[in-house]
């Protein structure tokens, strides 16, 4: 990428063309926790849109802002996306959530445009010559990679609730 700016651009409408997919996705299924799930992650699309352009804005200057424009994403490890959804959704879970076909279709292909994205921001990282703008990019991948992983587990939940749990809470399997 010649033009940082340019770049920063196309990150903006990567990001959009995400959220338009998680909303759109959202409202098509039923599904309780697929829903909750692709809400959140649009909602960081938006934080990630704001950060962009606020470094966008700050790219002329001396020193873009880094520390400014991450602050502008309510930055969460993937262990803190997923407990307040299935907090939420605890009754539900219980009663054992199906997965729909075009659920687990839009997972596939919100995972396919999260491994995209990191791989974008990732080629802007190794492109970039300021250090500040490296930081900033590798900030996204870090991102984008939480949100793959938050949609890889909650599929998994889905196709594979005993095995998630097996997993995730590490049951103690006694015989007897």
């Amino acid at each position: 990428m010649n033009n940082i700016l340019e770049a920063l651009n196309m990150a903006i409408d990567m990001e959009k063309k995400g959220y338009d997919i998680y909303r759109q996705a959202a409202g098509k299924t039923a599904n309780k926790l697929g829903k909750s799930t692709l809400e959140a992650i649009a909602a960081k699309e938006l934080d990630h849109i704001k950060a962009i352009e606020e470094f966008s804005e700050r790219i002329g200057a001396k020193a873009p802002n880094l520390d400014k424009a991450i602050s502008l994403i309510n930055v969460k490890e993937k262990k803190n996306y997923i407990l307040p959804i299935m907090e939420k959704l605890k009754t539900e879970l219980e009663t054992k959530i199906k997965a729909d076909s075009d659920l687990k279709k839009a997972y596939k292909v919100a995972m396919g445009l999260e491994k995209e994205t990191y791989n974008f921001y990732k080629k802007l990282s190794n492109e970039a010559s300021e250090p500040q703008t490296k930081k900033f990019f590798e900030f996204l991948m870090g991102e984008e990679n939480t949100h793959y992983e938050l949609l890889q587990e909650t599929l998994e939940y889905l196709e594979r609730p005993g095995d998630w749990f097996r997993e995730k809470e590490r049951w103690i399997v006694e015989g007897g």
